[in-house]
Formats: C-alpha cells, sequence, structure tokens
C-alpha cells in the first residue's frame, strides 16, 4: 500500500529525532551513539534531578549521591592495598594519591559544597572504609586516615549510619584497626549517629526539602542490615541472624558481608538497590540452610539500577536475587580481576530470568575475564570501564546513564545510554 508523501517524511523526521525515545521505550535501556554530551565535561546536577556517582579509584567502593532537592550522601569510600598474590589493577586517576584523596576530589569537582549531609558505611572492611595499617595519612590532631576517614578532612558530614551502631563490638570486623579509625573520626568530627532500622521507611530523609514538593515521589526504604531483614509489611523486621546464630550455636556471624546494610530510593518509577557486599548462606530456626541474599531480594523486588552485592563475586548476584530485582543496569565498582565472573554475568544476562535490554557497568574491565571467557555471549551486555553516573530526570521517569573518563580528572564523558524507569 502507498504511503502518502507528507506520512513518509513525517515517520523519517521521527525516526531520526526520536531514536532513544522508541529505543527506551522498547528496551528500558538503550545506547545513544550521538549524545552531544560525548567528549564534554559531565553534565552538572539540576534541582530535581537524582544522581548516582560511582566513582572508580581501583582501591575500594565508593558512591556518592544527590538527591532531588539537593541533600547529599556518601555511601562507603574504600582504601584497600591487596596483597601480591592477587593482581594489582591501576590506581587511578593517580598512583600517588590514596582511595580517599581522589573520591574527595571528585566530589569536589561535581558537587562544589564542603558540607555533605550523609555518610553511610554498609559495612567495617576496607575495600569500603580502608584500613589504615596499609596505608594513611596523618592528621593534625596525629590521627591516622584513609578511605571514609580521609573524606572526612575534606568534607563535614551531617549524620553517619553505619550497620553496627550502637553495638561496634557485638559483630567486630576483619578489618579491626579500620573501624578504630572511624570510631575515633567520628567522635573528633562529633558526627551525630543513630542505629540504621531495617524496615524504617525514610529514616534518610531529603533534608532541604522545605515545601515537601518531593515528598510524594521520593522515598528511602532500609532492607536490611546485621541480617536483620524487612518484612515486606509495614516497618516491621525479622532478624535472621539471630536465629542463624541459636541454629549453629554461634556467637554471632563472623562474615561482614553477610552483615552489609541495605537500602532501595525510589523516585517516581525508577528504583536503586545497594546492600554492601551482601552475601552468603545462613541457617534457619529449623536448622535448614537458606540462600539469605535471595530473601533480601525479595524483599527488594524490581529495581532500575542495581549496585551489585560483594563487587559480583562468585558467592554474590545468584540466579535468585537477580530473578527477583530484574535490573535494567547493574553496576559493579571494581578492584579486583574476579570481580567479572561468568557464573553471575550469565545470570545477570540471562534473558531467561527476565525479558528486556540490560546493561552491566563494570567500572573497569580487566584483563582476566578478557583472556578468561573470550568468547561470552554476555559481553554484549557489558560496558567499557570509567565512573558510572546515573541521572535521573525530574519525577522519576526517565534516566540517563553516563560513562566517564576515570584515567584523569576531566570528567569527560565517554558514552551515553538512556532509558525509562
Amino acid at each position: 500500500m502507498a504511503i502518502k508523501r507528507r506520512t513518509f517524511i513525517g515517520l523519517v523526521a521521527a525516526s531520526s529525532v526520536a531514536p532513544r525515545l522508541f529505543a527506551a521505550e522498547t528496551d528500558r535501556l538503550a545506547p545513544v551513539p550521538n549524545a552531544t554530551e560525548i567528549g564534554k565535561r559531565l553534565p552538572s546536577w539540576k534541582t530535581g534531578e537524582l544522581e548516582l556517582h560511582f566513582i572508580h579509584t581501583g582501591r575500594g567502593e565508593n558512591m556518592f549521591y544527590v538527591f532531588p532537592d539537593g541533600t547529599t550522601m556518601v555511601n562507603d569510600t574504600g582504601d584497600y592495598y591487596r596483597p601480591k598474590e592477587v593482581p594489582e589493577m591501576p590506581w587511578l586517576p593517580r598512583a600517588d594519591l590514596l582511595g580517599g584523596e581522589c573520591v574527595a576530589r571528585y566530589i569536589g569537582a561535581v558537587w562544589k559544597k564542603t558540607h555533605l549531609d550523609y555518610m553511610a558505611l554498609s559495612h567495617w572492611h576496607a575495600d569500603h572504609m580502608g584500613r589504615p595499617s596499609l596505608g594513611s595519612r596523618l592528621t593534625p590532631d596525629r590521627r591516622q586516615v584513609c578511605g571514609l576517614a580521609l573524606l572526612g578532612e575534606t568534607f563535614t558530614f551531617g549524620r553517619f549510619y553505619d550497620h553496627q551502631f550502637p553495638k561496634h563490638g557485638q559483630y567486630g570486623s576483619q578489618d579491626g584497626d579500620g573501624m578504630e579509625m572511624m570510631e575515633a573520626f567520628v567522635a573528633a568530627k562529633k558526627i551525630p549517629q543513630e542505629p540504621f532500622r531495617p524496615g524504617a521507611l525514610n529514616q534518610i530523609r531529603l533534608l532541604h526539602d522545605a515545601e515537601g514538593q518531593y515528598r510524594d515521589s521520593f522515598s528511602i526504604r532500609n532492607v536490611c542490615a546485621n541480617a536483620v531483614c524487612w518484612t515486606g509489611q509495614g516497618e516491621d523486621a525479622v532478624d535472621h541472624g539471630a536465629a542463624h546464630a541459636k541454629a549453629t550455636g554461634q556467637a554471632s556471624i563472623p562474615n561482614q558481608n553477610t552483615l552489609s546494610m541495605g537500602f532501595v530510593v525510589q523516585y517516581g518509577k525508577f528504583r536503586y538497590w545497594t546492600g554492601g557486599d551482601l552475601s552468603a548462606d545462613l541457617v534457619g530456626a529449623d536448622g535448614t540452610p537458606y540462600n539469605y541474599e535471595a530473601l533480601v531480594g525479595k524483599r527488594v523486588g524490581p529495581v532500575t539500577v542495581c549496585k551489585t552485592n560483594h563487587h559480583a563475586c562468585k558467592d554474590a548476584m545468584r540466579r535468585a536475587f537477580v530473578g527477583s530485582v530484574r535490573a535494567a543496569a547493574y553496576v559493579t565498582v571494581v578492584w579486583c580481576p574476579r570481580h567479572i565472573q561468568d557464573c553471575n554475568m550469565r545470570d545477570m544476562s540471562s534473558r531467561d530470568l527476565y525479558p528486556g535490554a540490560r546493561m552491566v557497568f563494570p567500572t573497569y574491565v580487566p584483563e582476566w575475564p578478557k583472556k578468561e571467557w573470550p568468547s561470552a555471549a554476555w559481553w554484549r551486555d557489558v560496558a567499557p570501564g570509567g565512573h558510572v553516573v546515573v541521572k535521573v530526570a525530574p519525577g522519576g521517569g526517565r534516566y540517563t546513564v553516563f560513562l566517564v573518563d576515570a584515567s584523569d580528572e576531566s570528567l569527560r564523558v565517554k558514552s551515553v545510554w538512556s532509558g525509562i524507569a
């Protein structure tokens, strides 16, 4: 059947000016190869936007968030120097700086204020907070600092959350000097703390929304900490760690990763999950082992963007969890070549678990997995490395993923993806 000339011209025009809209509606997330931002400096935050920054240093996990009203949060800052038996990766953008210094410079470049509202530490491990015995700086008051505490020498913070407060000795840490450093830092800076309450809605809240314009569209749900998990009903939570300890006869859970603090940020239809190094199995009251990560995944539900649990190591991001969160974008902050694994990459890429396009964004793509699985089908869904910045438009309906050059401090955009939540 012939198409009228005017109709044909309209179809051609629509296809040339709106490819990203069509692709995003179809696949939730699609590349924008001719995006005007490519090659330019990362666009600045604007009021009404939600920004999620995943900062690559090669030394730990580092996230920085700006909420729609300008409320800010740092979520972990690692300074971890690996033993010789673990393959090293380049420290970016400068090898002469500690991880905490690199993160401070990055945040200073994208956010011109020196006060940040929240500091959150998912769990007491060096790649999330630092460990002075592996490298530190000396403060004027003679404290050894790195990671989060070193960041605190550049910025002031309004409140600090960690999974153990106020019982810091209850679960201990494999990185005890890092925990001591953080306790000394919080005391020296007089940063207010309160217990992080699994199940709570908006315990972490917008602090600058005086008119309440985001009250109905933005929320933060605390999901888990210390193996206490939200039930999905109201603000109720169940202590799975206590049941595990009783069933196994253990005094507590020895693995910090299982105790990680996790929460969901929601803005309109856009949802984001972060859960530190959540992983491992637990034993129920009846003595039966079960996948704790899978249980948490059911409480989290479908999200738009998922920060991978435990850097997507073999013991995390398993099939049951991935099938629950069904993300369009997975982000892994990489500091070790083993953070890209065939088993969980297959699950995150699997269209059998759930349909639709998706991308995995490692902040660095090491040579090891390229050599180990050179022909794996999941490489089609893996973006090249760099800082990953998710910018959610006002209202939370649309979002853009920017891949930013991490080799220097230019904040140059390398590539762009567009999506609909």
